[in-house]
């Protein structure tokens, strides 16, 4: 009898000490309709930065599923229980430790939504078409009232003047705080709306719509609009979109495991990006506040099927997969400034876990936790689970052999095959093939870095001088032609680089990371020798050309030279149009597939052979003007006889004119960076400068005082103060200076004389060869 009466103690002993264990974590029954909350005194901000996935606050409602709100700072939650004939909306006041009844409604509520600024502000949307903007402490209502819909969200930002309310057919604009409607915005599609905001940063509206398709108004100007198309040749359905902190990115996804990424700055898709395996479809997504410096940029993307990941958006990459044990995940609401996240489950709970438990549990510099056990824990993290990480395995066994075999079919010897038997690559994968034989690193955030820099000044007014009627083209030029600027600051003086690069951005309008990276790549290898005497053309190139078309056909040249015909009016047009004047769309394709594939020595054998195979045209030509503008025109000459006459020339002078060593091998871009673009005009030797001192010396003191003054006026109108207030110590040092610029520049003059001299004694020996 004793032991038995000591075994009951006992177990009543182990009940009632894990029920004081348990009890501990702060819980809000909502039965009455005031209370507190149990137990008393319970301060959440030590947990602010726990690890642990443990919830901070349990608020347990007595209806249906219900749907909640953090305030900013984290000091109320406001919570809506669905129950038969009546909405209760109750606040939870964590400060002070209790709860009580706001509001009872007869309408669902359709939104609730604090107030990211103000802290007592809670807005409240119900299906009676009415939204209800009131003080949770003293329980002032004002109703705003204008949509003719449910409203589905609303809108307000950190430090924005205005709120937005909207739903699938509607757009309304509140001013801030007066509550007043001052304009709503005008619909030209019958598409459905899922998101709008505004982005403070640079006090533009957003609209997101189904489609994938975004309208901006700058300055919250109706009549002003920016529109973004969506992703060619994808059907998205997208049921949420989500701004990042900051303003510069917009995401959005719907159902299917995609998510499309629009940079807000350069007014395009950026990227599109293939979520997950957990993550099959986005219900919801949203950027989490940067309490983490590891991770500035944090996104949650919340599945129809209760799976919350979370995504460093910046490296694109998984941080975890969670999900509840037993119940799905209906709704998230993050607080901005607090640091905690409320996620409300689909049995009328809602709990509050710290933001940081949500990140890895270690990071660089940081110490890690201790060992939580799984029943303290409510969320679960799916890679943790047997199952399911043996089926990741699976799955990454499976990616492994895809990307091995996509890398086998993208080899470059295997495409370069393919190219000479068939004569060209197929159109469907051409811009895939492209990217894999220029070897592009994809440097996206060194391109978005150069896009978020804006447009480059010299292309400001480019709209003046190009007239395109494709918009999107146009902006898509502007916003290469401004990164290639940015990074490259000397391209922007070359006045051929809009028509350059133009047909590379035709064939990746729709890819602005990669028409950047292939315009670069070319720029950097096959037109590195045309700077060499800029602002002159590129002596070293022509003289190539012209020296290949002597020696194949000198009768061809001593037609040209009677005309008074060089190689910068047939050779140059070609390289820096790059042959889009005188061919097809279509055959300009075929022609760069063989540039692309073969090293840029082929480049000048190609603008040799389409003068050869041109000769009978030229050889009718009886004026320069008719041979100028035989080239500023689409020609008849076949680019494949082009092509092969090209690999001809190539395979026998490539080892006499040396031209893999004159022109140099392919190098690709590197991966994580851009190089630096040190192509210039030729610096002046010192042999050169010598000389230059003595004519100098020679020179009558009147020549020498006013080619000083000249070169001195740039210098000294500096717009800077500081330097144009500066005097050196010694005025001698100041001319000397002066004198090296003068003699850099003049030798650069000489060595443009000396290489026009060669190119004539070469005419006139071939010349007199053929009138023999």
């Amino acid at each position: 009898m004793v032991v038995v009466v000591v075994l009951c103690w006992i177990h009543s002993f182990s009940i009632n000490t894990s029920l004081q264990r348990n009890s501990m974590r702060p819980r809000v029954e909502l039965e009455n309709v005031a209370g507190e909350v149990w137990p008393g005194g319970y301060d959440l901000t030590p947990h602010k930065t726990s690890k642990k996935l443990v919830s901070v606050l349990d608020i347990i409602g007595t209806g249906h599923s219900q749907v909640s709100a953090l305030s900013c700072h984290g000091s109320y939650l406001a919570t809506v229980t669905h129950e038969p004939g009546a909405n209760l909306v109750f606040i939870v006041s964590v400060s002070n430790n209790k709860f009580y009844l706001l509001k009872r409604m007869v309408e669902q509520c359709t939104a609730l939504v604090f107030h990211p600024h103000q802290e007592t502000q809670l807005f409240l949307a119900s299906a009676s078409c009415k939204v209800y903007s009131i003080n949770v402490e003293d329980g002032s209502v004002v109703v705003m009232q204008g949509h003719k819909l449910p409203v589905v969200g609303v809108d307000a930002g950190l430090r924005s003047p205005v709120v937005l309310t909207f739903n699938p057919q509607e757009v309304l604009l509140w001013s801030w705080p007066s509550m007043v409607l001052t304009n709503r915005l005008r619909q030209q599609e019958p598409l459905p709306v899922v998101w709008a905001g505004h982005v403070w940063q640079r006090d533009e509206l957003v609209v997101a719509y189904s489609c994938g398709s975004v309208l901006l108004w700058p300055g919250r100007k109706p009549t002003t609009e920016v529109h973004i198309k969506p992703p060619e040749g994808l059907v998205l359905e997208c049921r949420a979109f989500a701004a990042s902190r900051g303003g510069e990115w917009l995401v959005g996804g719907g159902q299917s495991h995609l998510l499309v990424t629009y940079s807000l700055t350069s007014r395009c898709v950026a990227q599109v990006v293939q979520l997950p395996s957990s993550c099959t479809d986005v219900a919801r997504c949203f950027f989490l506040p940067a309490i983490c410096p590891n991770y500035p940029q944090v996104l949650a993307v919340l599945t129809s099927r209760g799976v919350l990941n979370v995504i460093d958006f910046t490296n694109t990459t998984k941080l975890k997969t969670l999900r509840a044990q037993w119940h799905l995940i209906d709704s998230v609401s993050v607080s901005e400034c607090s640091g905690f996240l409320g996620v409300t489950y689909d049995n009328s709970t809602t709990k509050v876990y710290p933001l940081r438990a949500l990140l890895p549990a270690t990071a660089p510099g940081e110490v890690q936790p201790a060992v939580v056990a799984k029943e303290e824990v409510a969320f679960q993290i799916v890679e943790e689970r047997k199952k399911e990480k043996q089926q990741e395995e699976k799955d990454e066994e499976r990616k492994k052999a895809a990307l091995k075999n996509v890398q086998e079919l993208l080899d470059k010897n295997k495409w370069c095959r393919i190219l000479l038997e068939f004569g060209s690559f197929p159109d469907k994968y051409r811009r895939v093939i492209w990217a894999s034989v220029l070897e592009l690193p994809r440097n996206y955030s060194v391109f978005s870095a150069l896009l978020d820099k804006g447009t480059h000044p010299a292309y400001q007014d480019l709209e003046e001088t190009l007239q395109l009627s494709d918009t999107g083209l146009f902006k898509a030029l502007q916003r290469t032609l401004s990164c290639l600027a940015h990074w490259a600051p000397f391209l922007a003086k070359v006045s051929y680089l809009p028509e350059f690069v133009f047909p590379f951005i035709k064939v990746y309008r729709t890819n602005p990371l990669l028409a950047f990276e292939v315009s670069a790549t070319v720029i950097l290898n096959w037109c590195r020798l045309w700077f060499e005497f800029w602002p002159s053309v590129g002596v070293t190139v022509l003289n190539m050309v012209e020296q290949l078309v002597c020696e194949a056909d000198s009768t061809l040249l001593a037609h040209l030279m009677r005309l008074r015909v060089t190689a910068k009016c047939y050779a140059w047009p070609l390289l820096t149009s790059a042959f889009s004047r005188v061919v097809s769309s279509s055959d300009w394709l075929v022609l760069w597939d063989h540039l692309l594939a073969s090293p840029p020595s082929l480049l000048p054998c190609v603008a040799a052979a389409f003068t050869l195979a041109s000769r009978h045209s030229l050889l009718s030509c009886t004026e320069a003007k008719e041979v100028e503008l035989y080239y500023q025109q689409e020609s008849w000459v076949s680019v494949r006889k082009v092509v092969e006459q090209a690999y001809d020339l190539h395979q026998h002078k490539k080892k006499v004119h040396s031209l893999d060593k004159v022109f140099g091998t392919f190098t690709p871009l590197p991966s994580g960076g851009l190089p630096l673009f040190n192509i210039a005009p030729r610096p002046a030797s010192s042999a050169a400068v010598q000389d230059e001192n003595r004519l100098h010396a020679l020179r009558s003191p009147s020549t020498t005082t006013a080619t000083t003054t000249t070169t001195t006026t740039p210098r000294h109108a500096s717009p800077h103060p500081s330097l144009s207030s500066f005097k050196p110590e010694h005025p001698h040092q100041q001319k000397q200076e002066e004198m090296v610029y003068v003699i850099g520049q003049q030798e650069l003059q000489q060595q443009e004389e000396q290489c026009l001299d060669s190119i004539m004694r070469l005419r006139q020996r071939h010349l007199a060869t053929a009138m023999t």
